[in-house]
C-alpha cells in the first residue's frame, strides 16, 4: 500500500519478501518514508544496500527519506521507530533546507 501525505510525501511498506509494495512515483513527491514495522531482521538485511542507494538517490534531489522500523541497522539511514516520528523528522529537514542549514 502506498500513500501521498501532505502532496509530497510517499509512504511505502516493503514486504515480507523484501519488495517494495505498489512504489508509484510522481513529480510531486520529493519525501519518502520506508514502513518495515512489519518486516523481520533477516529481510532487512537483504534489501539494506536497495534502501542505502534508495536513500542517496532521494538526497541527491534534496528529498527526505526515513525508515520505519524497530530494528537499528544502518547508521547512514535515518531509522526511528515510529510513523509519527518518520514525520516529525520530515519536517525538521524540510524547515533546514528552508532555512538553508
Amino acid at each position: 500500500m502506498t500513500k501521498i501525505v501532505n502532496g509530497n510525501t510517499l509512504i511505502f511498506k516493503v514486504n515480507n519478501k523484501g519488495e517494495f509494495e505498489n512504489l508509484e512515483l510522481t513529480k510531486d513527491v520529493k519525501n519518502f518514508i520506508a514502513d518495515l514495522s512489519e518486516v523481520n531482521k533477516e529481510i532487512i538485511s537483504l534489501i539494506k544496500n536497495n534502501l542505502i542507494k534508495f536513500g542517496h538517490s532521494i538526497y541527491s534531489t534534496k528529498g527526505s527519506f526515513v525508515v520505519v522500523s524497530t530494528f537499528e541497522f544502518d547508521e547512514n539511514l535515518n531509522i526511528v521507530p515510529t510513523m509519527q516520528e518518520a514525520f516529525d523528522f520530515i519536517d525538521m529537514e524540510e524547515i533546514e533546507r528552508q532555512l538553508e542549514l
